[in-house]
């Protein structure tokens, strides 16, 4: 599984959802939780499984599966993070869950899945839940 797409700060409506890039190439940091690579905390990334032009930054997501080695690289740094649950959930609201400020870090990504219903969006929404994990550098 590989995926690209540069990472941009977002927040949650006042409907509860997370607001995720329209364009479909980017993903949303969720601004308030933890950044990548910290220490403590859940970092929480959200992208677009599609768009009306196809296939956005985040379908691969689909094909995740436990143990898959996930990357984030930001500000020149990567962090590697291991996926230790795939988990699919009815619904966009967002599980309170994956608002954890403390405790051991963590990497949660949410896409949409499910059936697709017109005028409200996919009906599901697939969390992979990933822990740090040392990733080896090529040296310069």
């Amino acid at each position: 599984m590989s995926l690209s797409a540069a990472l941009v700060p977002v927040e949650v409506g006042a409907d509860g959802r997370l607001r995720v890039p329209e364009d479909g190439r980017s993903a949303g940091w969720w601004k308030d939780t933890a950044p990548p690579g910290s220490r403590r905390g859940t970092t929480v990334i959200a992208g677009h499984v599609d768009t009306r032009r196809g296939a956005a930054a985040f379908a691969p997501l689909s094909r995740a599966d436990t143990g898959d080695l996930v990357q984030v690289t930001t500000g020149g740094s990567t962090f590697g993070y291991r996926v230790r649950a795939v988990t699919v959930r009815r619904g966009g609201t967002l599980p309170p869950e994956l608002i954890v400020t403390g405790g051991p870090p963590r990497l949660v990504l949410i896409t949409c899945t499910g059936p697709y219903q017109p005028g409200s969006g996919y009906r599901d929404r697939l969390y992979i839940d990933a822990v740090p994990v040392q990733t080896s550098r090529p040296s310069p």
